[in-house]
């Protein structure tokens, strides 16, 4: 990002406002205010075409400084390009003249092409008695600036929140009286004097015109209630334990929740969202799993030396490592977790043994084909519990050999038994692999009801096991199930048709345009739907891997309680 922090650090040519007058690095003036003002700022730019700063930006300006006059007064710096992230464009500062330096303290960036506004960010007043708008006096001003940035296209004032010293309006595009998804919402902030101080949106999709055509006709859709019906119908809710993102020190404790069932977010909507005119789900098909009963060994799998790392690994991995090198490193996170590592084989001489768990595979030049192995283990240094074993040999040519999903699953079942507790498991089993990798997540069922961690991946479960396809030999295990959970007790929850009663009435169904964009080809495609209203009431960032379970909504199964993630 390109930007100056004092006049005298200008290092070409720019175009600057003071006190109400446009002013370019000629003589030239222009003034801010009457009806000339536009006309004047374009013949100083077409007078000086070498300049850095577009036309459409100083138009731009001058909208802006209409609609907050207090911003007249002002000395305005170009500062150049910034790129991102979520905005890019042409950089403004607004500078007191009183300063008469550019603290980037009060700023604004610009779209280089068209002059639209991106972004306003102006320094919050501190009020000893704060005197913010009332939340209708939010709303009514922030739709009035936006009809003052902007023609044809129709924002809503939806949600009014105060946070960082500032009330926020959220603002959501309509046509055909319908909204759309929250990639096309705005975000207007006052201050606690009353003052505008800011404008926020994703990627400019403020001023993005959107093909009528290509939107579907609300008049031949099913009525809300019709909608709500088959919502219910189609049981979109699922009971879970949900363990939180971090092992906690003493005792997991899990929480009983109901949450969208297959409800991953991977477009812009929920899992929950139903086609408005056939009313079934949108939610993208999944893999259904198996239910699989093991009978766990009870076997502890733990290793704190050398010795107890090598015993671990000749017992439940029939591997051998006495004629490969080892590193032992302990690693310290900020949140108290330590890990250790032992890791087995020859790299290469610039590979640090801090670096190795980073270059599994790599080998030096000049080693036999036997001694082309790697072995890592990374344990829990407190207590020596097995987290994850990886496996490499050197690559082999496979002509010849074919996959075998049946065989890599029995492997998988024969090592599940001996890594879960003693006695009668069940488990959610399901293959998430390719052609060339077996990839088998299993997650435990207590009581019949699954247990997730929240923000766990889809290519994750609380046992994750990856075998060759080719070989069957198993070259990962992760096992993420803490030493001790406690799990509420299941006839403590609020019954299904409950928790879709108490969703509903804090997040009622809501007619909604919903984009949808062909990861493959990148082609746009819209639907209308019935969506949870909470994505016009939240800023979410549809971004990312695939989680497994979608926690960003849930309804908390022992008080009922419909819980957001923001």
């Amino acid at each position: 990002m390109k930007g100056v922090s004092h006049l005298s650090d200008l290092k070409k040519t720019v175009l600057c406002v003071l006190t109400g007058a446009l002013t370019a690095t000629s003589i030239m003036v222009a003034p801010f205010a009457g009806a000339s003002a536009e006309k004047s700022a374009s013949s100083v730019l077409a007078a000086n075409a070498e300049s850095a700063v577009p036309a459409p930006v100083a138009k731009g300006v001058q909208k802006l400084v209409r609609l907050l006059p207090e911003l007249s007064s002002r000395k305005v710096v170009y500062g150049g390009d910034v790129d991102g992230p979520g905005v890019s464009g042409v950089k403004v500062s607004f500078v007191r003249a009183a300063t008469g330096t550019a603290q980037g303290e009060d700023s604004a960036i610009f779209d280089r092409a068209t002059g639209n506004l991106l972004q306003l960010d102006l320094v919050p007043a501190k009020m000893a008695k704060p005197a913010f708008p009332t939340d209708q006096q939010a709303k009514t001003r922030a739709q009035t600036f936006l009809t003052g940035l902007l023609a044809g296209n129709t924002y809503q004032a939806r949600e009014v929140k105060k946070e960082e010293g500032k009330l926020t309006v959220r603002m959501v595009r309509k046509v055909n009286n319908v909204v759309f998804d929250d990639a096309y919402d705005s975000f207007v902030s006052f201050d606690a004097a009353g003052r505008l101080v800011g404008l926020r949106m994703f990627d400019g999709r403020l001023y993005e015109t959107v093909n009528l055509a290509v939107l579907p006709s609300p008049q031949r859709v099913i009525s809300a209630a019709q909608a709500v019906g088959k919502w219910k119908g189609q049981r979109p809710l699922e009971l879970v334990y949900l363990l939180p993102e971090q092992e906690q020190n003493n005792q997991t404790a899990a929480r009983l929740a109901y949450i969208v069932k297959d409800g991953v977010i991977s477009q812009e909507h929920t899992g929950s969202a139903l086609d408005a005119f056939s009313g079934k789900r949108l939610a993208a098909p999944v893999q259904q799993a198996q239910i699989l009963n093991v009978t766990g060994t009870g076997e502890k799998w733990s290793a704190q030396t050398e010795n107890e790392a090598r015993n671990l690994l000749r017992i439940l991995f029939k591997l051998e490592s006495a004629n490969l090198p080892l590193a032992v490193l302990d690693e310290k996170y900020d949140d108290g977790q330590e890990r250790r590592f032992f890791i087995w084989g020859y790299f290469p001489e610039s590979v640090a043994d801090a670096d190795k768990k980073y270059h599994i595979g790599s080998f030096p030049v000049g080693i036999s084909q036997a001694q082309k192995h790697h072995i890592m283990l990374e344990t829990d240094a407190k207590t020596g519990r097995l987290i994850r074993f990886v496996y490499k040999q050197a690559d082999e040519q496979w002509s010849t050999a074919k996959t075998d999903k049946s065989r890599d699953r029995k492997g998988a079942e024969a090592l599940l038994r001996r890594l879960v507790p003693s006695g009668s498991n069940q488990l959610r089993l399901a293959d998430v692999g390719t052609d060339k990798y077996t990839t088998l997540v299993a997650d435990p069922l207590i009581g019949g009801v699954p247990v997730y961690r929240i923000g766990q991946m889809k290519e994750e479960g609380m046992y994750t096991i990856t075998a060759n396809a080719w070989t069957g030999k198993v070259e990962e295990v992760i096992v993420q199930r803490p030493d001790n959970m406690v799990f509420p007790a299941r006839a403590k929850a609020i019954n299904e048709q409950g928790a879709m009663e108490r969703l509903l009435q804090a997040m009622p169904l809501e007619l909604t345009y919903i984009h949808q964009k062909d990861r493959q080809t990148g082609a746009m495609s819209w639907k209308l739907g019935y969506d949870l209203s909470f994505r016009q009431t939240r800023s979410h960032c549809f971004c990312g891997g695939d989680v497994k379970i979608d926690t960003t909504l849930y309804v908390d199964a022992l008080t009922g309680q419909t819980v957001v993630k923001e």
